[in-house]
């Protein structure tokens, strides 16, 4: 299947390797899904074509559809043929540098960072929460801050009243 073909993939059964093509001396690609939760990504690299070192939020799944790579992760090489796979993890430098023409399934799943957006969320509640139990702690106290000056009031006022008498 070409790759600037649009019609929908849901429902078939297809072959990955065949819906991205090699162009010359570059790298093409196809997205296959994109959304909130994560990516699936084809690459096709044509020879002497690759991705330098970066980092990505997120981890990541590369499988080897055609060809062979290099995969550099945290300054290690691994060499990746057809029909193996690798995880490059969130954060740490990767790169790919095809020793032949080379294509690859890259899935990002993007629920490290919901996680971390969940935890976050879940502290900032904790947060608010504790926040309402020190208001109202401090509403007791100077409630019971008043009653007590109050009190003093009271009694000096008594004292004032027994001292006339």
């Amino acid at each position: 299947m070409p790759e600037d073909e649009k019609e929908s993939i849901i429902g078939k059964t297809i072959m990955p390797r065949d819906m991205v093509i090699y162009k010359e001396d570059t790298i093409a690609s196809r997205t296959l899904i994109m959304s909130r939760e994560g990516t699936v990504t084809l690459f096709a690299f044509d020879k002497g074509q690759g991705l330098s070192e970066h980092t990505a939020p997120f981890d990541a799944l590369a499988y080897a559809l055609d060809g062979e790579a290099e995969i550099t992760i945290a300054g290690a090489s691994h060499h990746l043929r057809e029909g193996e796979m690798i995880i490059m993890p969130a954060k740490i430098p990767h790169a790919v540098q095809p020793t032949t023409r080379f294509k690859m399934m890259l899935v990002m799943i993007h629920a490290g960072i919901q996680e971390k957006a969940l935890k976050a969320g879940n502290a900032a509640e904790k947060g608010k929460k504790e926040k309402k139990k020190e208001e109202k702690r401090a509403k007791k106290e100077k409630k019971k801050a008043k009653k007590e000056k109050n009190k003093r009031k009271k009694e000096k006022k008594r004292a004032e009243k027994d001292k006339k008498q």
